[in-house]
């Protein structure tokens, strides 16, 4: 056998048959530690779900990354992010156009995880306020400065700021139960539920269906990140979608692995907050090209409502404050690419 096989080669190199060399043995990615810093408490936050579970699930590992998570207290995660002790976060895309836009923080929204806006204006179930000329001579809660949604739906609504008493109320929805506010500014994906909790059913007035442009939390990195090491970015993306990809298909399964983080939180309401959030991650533009996915027009939409509405200091240049090459990179035809 072994002189047949050695005619063959003969013969072949005599024929100038070209023979495949052996492939080359893969050269091992070295293992990167980034910190992933979420911009508030652990919960059910979309975007927290799915790196809790990329963590879960080794999907981090499998991308050659070392992940610390932590979660920030007091906001101090977009000075990390901002200096590099951080190497991603989390933030509404309006927040992020703020905080370049008033100080030139260097943060990019790298996937729009929500698609709509994080507020709406809660009144009581039973409440006489169906419309908004009706809040007109109501109490009309701001939790630290009034909003641009605020401000847009006052326009929108044809009403007399003038006759409407806004209060500061911080961020403690019992104001609306006890009576202290008619009208109260709520995250969507949980105070509504506190509120029926404590009680109080609600209806609210989302801005997002009166047409008022809106982008919810976003995956986030820095500009020296972008600059110098987009190859950790794509794969720290990779693995937080395919993370996010397993919390959709599996919801009990995501809340089991949120409670590890979010201990003492009633996992009742951390279910509710991930299905809300789950909703308004959804539209024609992600079932097209998948969770995550971003657009443009809708980016200079929210900034130039910002700007007609007192949202931002400045104008800010929307191509520095996303990026949409890193979720265009990884999905084909809507479905994540994992390799």
């Amino acid at each position: 056998m072994r002189g047949l096989a050695l005619l063959a080669a003969v013969l072949l190199a005599a024929c100038n048959v070209p023979v495949a060399a052996p492939s080359p043995t893969p050269v091992p990615v070295p293992v990167e530690k980034v910190t992933f810093i979420a911009g508030f408490k652990p919960q059910a936050d979309l975007p927290f779900v799915a790196v809790y579970m990329a963590q879960e699930k080794g999907y981090f590992r499998d991308q050659s990354l070392e992940v610390e998570i932590q979660h920030a207290t007091s906001g101090e995660h977009i000075q990390l992010l901002a200096t590099n002790r951080a190497q991603f976060s989390t933030g509404s895309a309006g927040d992020v156009m703020k905080r370049v836009a008033s100080a030139g923080v260097p943060l990019v929204s790298i996937a729009q995880i929500g698609q709509r806006d994080e507020q709406s204006f809660a009144v009581r179930a039973d409440s006489p306020i169906r419309t908004l000329k009706d809040w007109e001579g109501r109490l009309v809660g701001y939790k630290t400065t009034v909003s641009a949604d605020y401000l847009a739906l006052v326009a929108l609504g044809g009403i007399d700021r003038t006759k409407v008493r806004e209060v500061a109320v911080g961020f403690d929805p019992r104001v609306l139960a006890d009576g202290r506010v008619d009208v109260y500014p709520v995250f969507t994906a949980n105070e509504p539920d506190t509120l029926a909790r404590l009680g109080i059913p609600v209806r609210l007035f989302d801005p997002t269906a009166f047409g008022v442009p809106g982008l919810g939390l976003t995956l986030m990195t820095n500009q020296e990140m972008l600059q110098t090491k987009p190859e950790v970015v794509t794969r720290f993306l990779r693995a937080s979608l395919r993370g996010l990809a397993d919390a959709i298909a599996d919801r009990d399964a995501a809340i089991d692995v949120v409670m590890k983080y979010a201990t003492g939180e009633d996992r009742a309401h951390q279910r509710y907050m991930l299905d809300t959030e789950i909703e308004a991650a959804q539209n024609d533009l992600t079932r097209a090209n998948g969770i995550g996915a971003m657009d443009r027009s809708r980016y200079v939409a929210l900034r130039d409502f910002l700007l007609q509405y007192g949202g931002l200091a400045k104008s800010v240049d929307v191509d520095a404050v996303f990026t949409d090459r890193f979720v265009k990179e990884l999905y084909k035809d809507g479905r994540l690419v994992w390799r």
